[in-house]
């Protein structure tokens, strides 16, 4: 059977109310092109079960993280965080963790991981670090050469940027291995764990796959979500 990929997506509110939960469209693509089932993390009720039946879990982008979850009180006033995403991805890392599934994050999903295993942010990248690095704007990383990264794309890249946030301390038991220059700052832009499979990059590899891509000359990122399904079928 093809693997369960449970993916997290934002909160928001119906116009007459109603509590939604939404997602791109391109995240379950990429899933499902590369031979997993993806699901959409929808009720907190049934974390556990996801859990269980799930065969990885997907920690999608969206808002910033909130942050008193990596201790600190909050700074800037561009700060816009998803209070019930944060509470429900916190409770699906607490069922998964034990489990030793594999976990994949995509830009917000690097920093929760960061986060939540004792890691720091930087909350706002042009006001504590200087350069941009949101809207979608492309730059270059280095890539560490023995990771995962770096057997799928070797030592650099070209990719896209939508995060006004960043990785600042690192958590215990995770390694850096891809770095991008903000104001002359070394930036981390991926985590990989010494030991379990868990792993995650600051960009947006689904939209870096497919006939429209940002950016527009760039390195087909598909054996990333490959790469994970692949994890997910051990």
């Amino acid at each position: 059977m093809k693997p369960i990929i449970l993916i997290t997506g934002g909160s928001a509110t119906a116009a007459n109310g109603t509590p939604q939960w939404s997602i791109n469209r391109n995240y379950a693509e990429m899933i499902a092109k590369a031979g997993g089932i993806p699901i959409l993390a929808i009720n907190d009720d049934v974390i556990a079960e996801y859990a269980e039946i799930a065969d990885g879990l997907l920690l999608s982008g969206g808002k910033d993280v909130a942050t008193h979850l990596y201790g600190q009180e909050q700074k800037f006033d561009n700060i816009f965080v998803d209070e019930a995403r944060d509470i429900q991805e916190w409770k699906l890392l607490d069922a998964f963790v034990p489990t030793k599934k594999p976990i994949f994050g995509i830009c917000r999903g690097v920093q929760v991981m960061n986060a939540y295993f004792g890691g720091t942010l930087v909350q706002d990248i042009p006001a504590q670090l200087g350069g941009e690095h949101s809207k979608g704007v492309n730059h270059e990383i280095e890539i560490k050469k023995d990771s995962i990264l770096g057997q799928l794309f070797g030592e650099s890249m070209l990719i896209n940027s939508y995060h006004h946030q960043g990785l600042e301390e690192i958590a215990e038991g995770f390694v850096a291995t891809a770095w991008a220059d903000a104001g002359g700052n070394k930036l981390v832009e991926a985590l990989e764990h010494e030991s379990l499979p868990y792993w995650a990059v600051q960009w947006h590899p689904e939209r870096m796959s497919g006939p429209v891509t940002n950016p527009v000359e760039c390195k087909d990122s598909f054996p990333i979500f490959e790469y994970f399904i692949n994890q997910c079928k051990k």
